[in-house]
């Protein structure tokens, strides 16, 4: 009977701990970025880089690798590549991932049996879909500070850098790139420059924004067809207001140039914010304007040279400004 009791107990220990081999596929056909191989990063392996690297035997673009992980469990994970040089970023209200806003990760309950799961693409819960194009135009007669190229980076290239470089190829100022992307998707990206040598600082309260206050970027719902997005101003949702910085005294002057403890700005619009940047697009005071006389403190700003940028019903304008204490 003791025996009988034992081979039982060492059963159940067995069944409770008991691996199940699941092969994980993802498709990074729509993937933007550069890569070499993609990997599994979990619970269930510390998220060790790639120790769990993916291969694509039939160069079909799809990839894959089976761990025996251990039935019952809930385990998280997500796809990256390369040792953690990438990784996707997925939607925390999407059904295959754990709700977490700031740590979105990818849930399964581990079989009993082993499973092979579906082919998802990178960054979805679902299957790709046939990709459309999209063109991205960013207008920089405004941008004050120097640089050799601008590009888009976001959540679709793992904001890679300089991968994905725009032209321009009318030598208008105003620089695009195609990029494709699979429709439906929503996708956050930003402007920078020269392998983030800059980058644009966004206002989290605009309307293309996505509310962030830490991390402010565009966010786009890939449309269903190939489409060219409106021309946008840096750091700005909007057109730039087509005027040069000399220009700019019609709508509002500002004085005194250099400033000290103060500085008053007779604004010509009905309504409008400003905001005080540095040159690298650092915003370092902000607030509303009204028609006439505006004034704003600057005594805390230290000496050096700035950008005040006024966004109203005209559109968006900036004259450089110099502090002197």
């Amino acid at each position: 009977m003791k025996k009988t009791l034992t081979l039982m107990a060492m059963a159940i220990l067995g069944s409770a701990f008991a691996q199940t081999n699941v092969t994980f596929q993802v498709d990074m056909n729509n993937f933007t970025g550069t890569f070499t191989a993609p990997e599994v990063n979990g619970t269930f392996n510390s998220w060790c880089g790639n120790c769990a690297a993916m291969t694509d035997a039939d160069s079909n673009n799809v990839w894959e690798v089976t761990i025996a992980l251990t039935a019952g469990d809930t385990v998280e994970y997500k796809y990256s590549h390369d040792a953690w040089t990438g990784q996707e970023t997925n939607d925390p209200t999407a059904a295959c991932t754990n709700g977490n806003t700031t740590n979105t990760n990818r849930v399964l309950v581990v079989p009993a049996a082993a499973t092979t799961l579906p082919v998802v693409c990178w960054g979805s819960c679902g299957p790709c879909t046939s990709p459309v194009d999209v063109t991205f135009q960013v207008d920089m007669q405004l941008y004050t500070t120097s640089f050799t190229a601008p590009e888009v980076n976001g959540t679709f290239n793992s904001w890679c850098g300089n991968c994905a470089a725009m032209t321009d190829a009318d030598g208008d100022n105003v620089w695009d790139v195609t990029i494709s992307l699979n429709a439906g998707d929503t996708v956050e990206y930003k402007y920078s420059h020269d392998n983030w040598t800059g980058q644009e600082t966004n206002d989290p309260t605009a309307a293309c924004t996505n509310g962030n206050t830490t991390y402010t970027n565009r966010v786009l719902v890939v449309p269903a067809a190939s489409d060219t997005l409106d021309v946008v101003c840096w750091a700005s949702c909007d057109a730039c207001s087509g005027v040069s910085l000399d220009e700019e005294a019609a709508i509002m002057t500002l004085s005194p140039n250099p400033a000290n403890e103060g500085l008053n700005v007779d604004f010509a619009g009905t309504q409008g914010n400003y905001a005080i940047m540095t040159l690298n697009g650092q915003v370092v005071a902000s607030g509303t304007l009204v028609h006439g006389q505006n004034d704003v403190t600057t005594a805390a700003l230290p000496n050096g040279v700035y950008i005040v940028r006024v966004a109203s019903e005209q559109g968006q304008t900036m004259q450089k400004l110099a502090i002197r204490h």
